[in-house]
Formats: C-alpha cells, structure tokens, sequence
C-alpha cells in the first residue's frame, strides 16, 4: 500500500523560519524556542510538514511519494536528526567541546545513506547531488550529510545562538556583531523587555 503525502503549499513555514543562513542551521529552528520552550512549541507535526520544510529549504520542488511504513517513522527521524544537529552547532556557537553521541550518529547516518545509494551522484563541493527522495530513510540520511558537510565547511566563528530565542544563524553581518535571530522578532522583544525594566527602576 502506497500512501501519497504532498507538501500543502509549503504550510506552515514562513519566510520567518529560514533566518540561519544555512539549511542545516535552518534546520534546528523547526521548533519555536531553544531557549524558552512553550507546551505545544514543536512546528514539525507531520510528514507534510516535513516535505513541506524540504521544499521550502530547497532540497526538492515536488514532494516524492513515500510508502506508508516510510511516512510513519518520517517525523520522529527527521526530529532525531534535528536534535543531533542543534547539539553539535549549538556547542560551536558557544565554542563548547562537541558532543560525541550526537556528531556520531549523525556520521553514521550519512554514511549509511550513502552506502545504501539513497544519495547519488555528489560532486566534489557536496552542493550537488542526487538523492532517492522516496527511499525509507533517505530524507533524515541527506539531512546528515549535508549537516556533515556544513560542520567542515562554514566558519565556525560565525555560527551563533540568538540570545533571546536560542535559535541558530550565520552571522554575515559586517561587523560580525548580529545577536539576534532576527530584529523584527527577538530583537524587538528584547528592546521592549529593557524598555519595561528601566520603567520599572525609574518608578
């Protein structure tokens, strides 16, 4: 049995989750507070949502079918994987020793999707590659490599934590001083909240 899931006009994600300069970081953004969590703060809830985050971060423009017992683990992988990935980016943002557990499994994860020929075709850069979509496992497979590759390519010197939200970005600005994740969101939020308490000491 074959059960068809298409991503829903990319719903639920908005412009406003791709803020880490990289999919990989864009990645451990899927929830809505590092920091700060909220009951009910998981934005991945489904294997649409899942598709729909692949083709709004680029990996794909159609959704691949994906067999039922493959759409059923689809979550919690991708979840997995994206939880490894914060561990291991979020200790360089912070210049920490890295985890193993985490940095190993997401090698492992690579490795085996490349062995099994989930991912074809890589050029020399990994930014180009063929992927078997549909394939049990492929997604959460690529999702590694490609966090592999980040972990060897991006200046770890600009990866950072917003210090309000938790949540990771590449700083490209020029002065190398960004702090939040975004200005119209935490950045705002932390004004107001420094507004609020120099009232508070002047009353």
């Amino acid at each position: 049995m074959v059960t068809v899931i298409t991503a829903r006009a990319r719903s639920p994600w908005q412009a406003a989750h791709f803020i880490g300069g990289h999919l990989v970081l864009d990645l451990t953004n899927t929830v809505f507070d590092r920091m700060h969590p909220v009951e009910d703060g998981e934005l991945v809830k489904s294997p649409s949502d899942v598709l729909a985050w692949c083709a709004s971060a680029g990996l794909f423009e159609e959704a691949p079918t994906l067999a039922e017992a493959s759409a059923a683990d689809l979550v919690l992988e991708f979840r997995a994987v994206r939880e490894q990935v914060w561990a291991v980016f979020n200790a360089v943002a912070r210049n920490e020793e890295m985890p193993a557990e985490p940095l190993g499994a997401l090698l492992e994860r690579a490795g085996t999707g490349v062995g099994a020929a989930r991912v074809q075709q890589i050029d020399a850069s990994l930014d180009r590659f063929v992927a078997d979509w549909a394939a049990p496992g492929a997604i959460p497979s690529i999702l590694s490599l490609l966090a592999v590759q980040a972990l060897f390519s991006l200046p770890p010197e600009r990866i950072r934590a917003c210090g309000r939200c938790g949540w990771l970005f590449l700083d490209s600005s020029r002065g190398r001083r960004r702090r939040w994740c975004s200005m119209s969101t935490c950045g705002n939020r932390e004004k107001a909240s420094r507004h609020r308490q120099v009232e508070r000491a002047a009353g």
